[in-house]
């Protein structure tokens, strides 16, 4: 069964790996990979009060966060370790998502780089759609229906 808690600090370094894991050859086709830079930005940046680890039997297998708009729910993050991946279990927690997002008159938007191709084929599954586009990454609205 799929469970989530709120991040803490002691999650620090799962976080770091799980993005090394499941992003870095996004980013590295996008950028480059430089470590140092890399786990600077990440320190930078860490902000577990707005991440939700992604349990199963108490096992962490991924994250996710969802940021609350005026007018629509901002997935800004949804990482799954690479053995969890391809198994629906991204497909659930977006599906929540959308549900909670329909039940409140909200869209659901994402950012998702150009060279993750992967998952732009399960957003637009899911109904997300294009919105505009930047050098990197494709900016995707989910509206209802």
């Amino acid at each position: 069964m799929i469970e989530r808690r709120l991040a803490n600090s002691d999650d620090f370094n799962f976080l770091y790996q799980l993005k090394k894991k499941a992003l870095k050859e996004y980013i590295s086709k996008t950028w480059g990979w430089d470590e140092e830079w890399q786990k600077k930005y990440f320190i930078q940046n860490f902000k577990p009060d707005k991440i939700q680890i992604i349990t199963i039997s108490g096992e962490k297998i991924g994250c996710i966060s969802v940021l609350e708009e005026n007018l629509c729910y901002f997935l800004s993050l949804i990482e799954l370790l690479p053995e969890y991946q391809n198994k629906g279990i991204g497909t659930q927690l977006i599906k929540e998502l959308i549900l909670k997002a329909n039940e409140s008159n909200k869209c659901v938007k994402l950012h998702v780089l150009k060279v993750n191709t992967e998952a732009q084929i399960l957003y637009k599954r899911l109904g997300f759609s294009i919105q505009e586009e930047s050098e990197t990454h494709l900016k995707m609205i989910y509206k209802k229906h």
